[in-house]
């Protein structure tokens, strides 16, 4: 259970975060918001020392290289990985991390008796994840359960799993969390794998994207015999800057990767071009070499690995602990939930549906910092997501909508049987917010809202107020605290209502509340909902130069209760 909600993040924003002024951001999942100390500190060290190509021999380079050096062991720390069980290969983001390990495997594949190797993927998986399975020749297979994964690994002769070779070469990918519905996988089927007798040679990767956001990964790490063979991140969604990924490799295993093909500069101690064509990959001569030399292909960007070793440094000077980013937005992805499952138009029927197969919100083992679902209309038709997330960033609420990159989880939540995927793509759909939002009166994707470690209530309280507002029809009455402890059916009533604030009402509203390009055009029936005027730390110039207000009462919408901010 989440241990609750981290005031302190209350002032950061102030202080740290006033480029979060002018509006709600909830799509932390795409990236999180940088700090502004981070950004400071950066440039600072830029300004104040000289840095070159880290390839070369001068001062200059050798800053640079020693930089790189710190900040990847500054890094596997605050992962809570050993250095001296693990690696870490910096890349430009996770894709490219799975690429690296894609090609090894299809590289070393070619070495085998039917030049090709086994890959399993769940289908909560990245699009990027799905991807490697073009390198298998077909032998490839989609867990469409976390019970089918546990049953394969339970007995893996007799699952069917496309595998002619079950001891062959294989790699198994999965994510910790999806990165549309925010469930988190189990962490404990790395370990299951190494221990079985038929799968000594399948490798495992864990797409620890979306997870590493909002989860302390020494959990992952903390044992390396229980740890992933490799595990892949983009950085810049723990600290919103810099754009760097990494790819973090079990020592023990990191051996197969060495054995690719391609060979990039600085990865090579030598290469023959005239005569006889060959090299020595820095990989395979340890230990003169470490692994990750022979991996980094070409020069690394060191600038924005200096920024990464600022980052880290704020992220732990704010925040303490990602066990306390953790309890917070569990918090938070809790009340967001409640908010979302309470709300209905006046006749009973649900406002929203939520996607997941988790139910325990509060637990953070099971569930991360994002929310997927799609809206209702009073006839229970579907509203257009792309139509939601156009309404949102009308009103200054930032959401992300469409397939989120994760094929299997949007048509599995959906309920698309394999034909209608095709037939969504006769008529003309395709991914992202501009596809065919709906066909068939059923959706091609979903709104995800997503919270990062600066998150607050008050960005929760004001996406719910939002999409009550803005969507729900016959609502003029409410008495939310009256149905807290009821059931779904009872919570579902028409005296659930919205409460304007205080300080406006409709009727005071004023006409530049409303961007120029807003329009309810698609719903004619819906009220126009002003963009959100900003709280003490929403507002729009730089905190220092604002008088001190006194705080706001605001309406609880989870208890409803008036609150201060």
């Amino acid at each position: 259970m989440p241990k609750g909600y981290n005031n302190d993040v209350e002032l950061l924003r102030q202080n740290e975060y006033p480029h979060m002024n002018n509006g709600v951001y909830l799509d932390h999942s795409g990236t999180t918001i940088y700090a502004k100390s981070t950004v400071d500190s950066f440039a600072s060290k830029m300004i104040t020392n000289l840095y070159g190509n880290p390839h070369s021999e001068n001062s200059p380079a050798k800053l640079s290289g020693d930089v790189v050096d710190q900040v990847r062991e500054k890094t596997l720390n605050f992962l809570g990985a050993s250095p001296q069980e693990f690696d870490l290969v910096f890349v430009a983001n996770a894709t490219a991390a799975i690429k690296l390990v894609a090609d090894s495997f299809r590289d070393l594949a070619e070495k085998t008796r039917d030049r090709r190797f086994w890959y399993g993927y769940h289908k909560d998986a990245h699009t990027s994840i799905v991807g490697v399975r073009e390198f298998t020749h077909g032998q490839s297979h989609c867990f469409e359960t976390d019970q089918e994964v546990e049953r394969w690994l339970y007995s893996p002769g007799t699952s069917a799993v496309n595998r002619h070779n079950p001891t062959g070469l294989g790699l198994f990918a999965y994510p910790g969390q999806s990165n549309m519905t925010g469930r988190r996988l189990p962490l404990s089927w790395s370990r299951k794998l190494r221990q079985s007798e038929h799968l000594q040679n399948t490798y495992t990767l864990l797409d620890a994207a979306a997870l590493a956001m909002t989860f302390p990964m020494e959990k992952v790490f903390q044992d390396a015999d229980r740890a992933p063979d490799f595990t892949c991140l983009s950085l810049y969604k723990i600290f919103g800057f810099p754009d760097v990924g990494a790819l973090v490799v079990r020592k023990e295993s990191g051996h197969i990767l060495t054995l690719r093909k391609y060979f990039g500069g600085g990865t090579v101690s030598m290469v023959a071009t005239l005569g006889e064509n060959w090299h020595r990959s820095k990989g395979l001569q340890a230990p003169t070499y470490k692994l990750h030399e022979g991996l980094e292909d070409g020069t690394l960007p060191f600038h924005s690995i200096l920024a990464l070793g600022e980052a880290i440094d704020v992220h732990k000077r704010l925040y303490g602990s990602m066990d306390r980013i953790s309890d917070h937005t569990s918090y938070l992805v809790a009340r967001l939930h409640r908010g979302m499952i309470a709300l209905c138009h006046a006749n009973g029927q649900p406002l929203v549906r939520v996607y997941n197969e988790n139910k325990d919100f509060e637990n953070p083992s099971r569930q991360g910092s994002a929310i997927a679902f799609n809206v209702f209309r009073a006839d229970g038709n579907y509203v257009p997501y792309s139509d939601v997330e156009k309404s949102a960033n009308a009103a200054g609420i930032y959401i992300r909508s469409g397939g989120v990159c994760n094929p299997g989880g949007i048509f599995t939540s959906l309920g698309y049987e394999p034909w209608m995927t095709e037939r969504a793509l006769s008529a003309g759909h395709h991914c992202g917010s501009h596809g065919i939002s709906i066909i068939h009166r059923l959706p091609t994707g979903i709104v995800r809202a997503s919270l990062g470690a600066m998150s607050t209530k008050q960005d929760v309280d004001t996406f719910l107020n939002f999409l009550l507002k803005t969507f729900a029809e016959g609502l003029t009455t409410v008495n939310a605290a009256e149905n807290k402890n009821a059931n779904r059916e009872k919570i579902f009533s028409p005296s659930l209502y919205y409460l304007p604030p205080p300080s406006a009402s409709s009727e005071t509203l004023l006409a530049e509340d409303l961007p120029a390009e807003y329009t309810t055009g698609a719903f004619s029936e819906v009220r126009e909902v002003p963009r959100p005027r900003p709280l003490a730390y929403h507002i729009r110039t730089a905190p220092d130069a604002v008088p001190r207000t006194p705080p706001v009462p605001v309406r609880d919408l989870v208890h409803g209760i008036a609150v201060v901010r």
